[in-house]
């Protein structure tokens, strides 16, 4: 697959401008934000004195936007390609009514190295966790950060609100985001896009979405034409027919702007010319309940709006789902060395478990898009499964451990890959979650080649490891390459850690696979025991029916 290497530098003097005071000469400024990812997609992120912020300078009068740029690299140490402008976004400043303009630019690291300044502590870190730490500092920051980085083709722009509450900086959006370069410039395809590329789509869904989830009337009914048709089941479950503001008169009795419970998300867009259709999951806290959401949306003089609606509960207790758990990691521990989740073993067992009628849900320490290894487009397998659009998406937006209700699964499978080693076996809450899955609700845990390191972790209620007594099976330490870099980076090994914790590791030859099922722990030796795994895990469900 395709790498995408962008380095957004952020660059904004937060410390400076928040620290103005009443009587500033010079109340209307004008600040240059820089965006640059390095190679593995992480954002590049500042410590200062208010939290988590990126680098920046003030623009004046007298300095063309290259100078400060140049300035900035050669303050930090950083060497970086062309900016390219992404954004232009206003602050007013309610404690003292000043005015500022924010410029985003958007650049590429040409080393993939900390900057050079040593009296400045930076860090690289993934998208969700850099727009997770901006956000802790000022929330704006977050949402441009976010809004730039989800849609890289546009040129945004917005504005915020911004004020201080016992000390602590606050933000409120004023002005939706909205492009502003020509949508030819984002447009993928003039004739049909399979992908959710289009902002001005996705604009509209947001205003579903964020209209729906804190009771704001307008927004929600900003999103439909005036005569546009929903077909909906009510709490009688009655099948109606419902127009837009009959829809939204269900959210009119609460607060307005207070968040009501309902998490959304998009899943697919489908464009084709002037006519596009659009897939929405709304969830519940812990997803309690979960509905999917489809859409049949025109475009009308430049704009986007929704002209039908139908949903469908999907939380049905009845229902089996099995929780596949991958890694967020893409190299070899801190090295430049790549890896990611296993796709074949991913394709193999999603396969089996969707054939049964199984629904399958991904899940990662960080949630969001994961690396993936090992992918043959010759193979059909994986052929089919690449190049299924809602299969991907969901690969792409895995499901962190506050999204999931362990309650939904039947069975827990760890996938494989170099990436397995990192990240997930120490995870205390993905441990709770695949516990509870096999003691609360009697489910089964599983694990396929380096997946196995997942489980060493893993502890009964009575405090002993999972492992402890039970034969099982994994990527044995024997035909690792230890003289290779990567084997340096391991943080245990397999085989050995399986048996310090009391259980007996079994193996084959090179080229063959071993199939062990302990109880309800089932594990297999590499990605050739995918399918058995999966198959012996429906085998099982269907006894604890019996």
């Amino acid at each position: 697959m395709k790498k995408v290497v962008i380095l957004f530098a952020l660059v904004l003097m937060y410390n400076s401008l928040l620290a103005q005071s009443e009587d500033n000469s010079e109340p209307n400024t004008s600040v240059i934000t820089l965006i640059i990812l390095n190679d593995n997609g992480e954002v590049l992120i500042k410590r200062a004195t208010i939290g988590w912020i990126t680098i920046g300078a003030f623009y004046e009068q007298r300095q063309t936007i290259n100078e400060v740029i140049a300035s900035l690299t050669n303050k930090y140490g950083v060497s970086i390609s062309k900016p390219e402008l992404k954004g232009v976004f206003t602050y007013k400043f309610g404690f003292n009514n000043s005015l500022s303009v924010r410029q985003f630019y958007v650049a590429k690291s040409t080393t993939n190295d900390l900057p050079k300044n040593k009296n400045v502590e930076f860090h690289w870190v993934p998208k969700n966790e850099a727009i997770e730490k901006f956000s802790g500092t000022v929330p704006s920051l977050g949402q441009m950060v976010e809004q730039i980085l989800d849609y890289p083709q546009v040129v945004w722009g917005g504005s915020f609100l911004i004020n201080r509450e016992n000390e602590k900086t606050t933000s409120e959006q004023t002005e939706d985001f909205y492009p502003i370069s020509d949508p030819s410039t984002y447009r993928t395809s003039p004739s049909y896009s399979t992908s959710s590329s289009n902002p001005l789509i996705e604009r509209t869904l947001q205003n579903y979405m964020e209209g729906s989830s804190y009771n704001k009337l307008d927004m929600l009914e900003s999103a439909f034409t005036d005569n546009a048709t929903l077909y909906l089941t009510n709490k009688d479950g009655l099948f109606k027919l419902y127009t837009p503001k009959e829809y939204t008169g269900f959210f009119k009795n609460a607060d307005r702007d207070e968040f009501n419970g309902r998490y959304a998300k998009i899943l697919e867009i489908e464009q084709v010319k002037d006519i596009a259709t659009a897939k929405v999951e709304i969830t519940g806290p812990a997803r309690e309940w979960v509905y999917i959401d489809l859409f049949l949306l025109k475009k009308f003089e430049g704009d986007w709006k929704i002209i039908s609606k139908t949903a469908t509960r999907l939380d049905d207790p009845k229902q089996n789902s099995v929780l596949f758990i991958l890694s967020n990691a893409h190299f070899y521990g801190d090295t430049k060395i790549s890896t990611g989740n296993s796709f074949s073993e991913i394709v193999n067992a999603y396969d089996v478990f969707k054939n049964a009628g199984y629904s399958v849900d991904f899940l990662s320490p960080k949630g969001g898009a994961v690396p993936l290894a090992y992918i043959n487009t010759s193979d059909d397998m994986s052929k089919k499964y690449l190049y299924d659009t809602a299969f991907m998406n969901a690969l792409k937006n895995t499901k962190s451990p506050s999204e999931i209700n362990a309650s939904k699964y039947k069975a827990v499978q760890y996938i494989g890959g170099g990436s397995a080693m990192f990240g997930v076996p120490e995870n205390k809450e993905i441990q709770k979650i695949a516990m509870d899955v096999y003691e609360k609700h009697n489910g089964i845990i599983s694990s396929v080649c380096h997946g196995t390191a997942g489980i060493v972790n893993l502890k009964t209620k009575d405090g002993k490891y999972l492992v402890d007594g039970k034969r099982v099976s994994g990527y044995p330490d024997d035909y690792e390459n230890k003289s290779e870099p990567y084997f340096k980076t391991f943080p245990f090994l397999i085989k050995k850690t399986i048996e310090e914790r009391g259980g007996s590791f079994r193996f084959s030859e090179r080229g063959k696979f071993t199939l062990e099922v302990d109880g309800r722990l089932v594990t297999g030796q590499n990605f050739q025991s995918s399918k058995p795994v999966s198959l012996k895990i429906l085998e099982l469900i269907s006894l604890n029916k019996e």
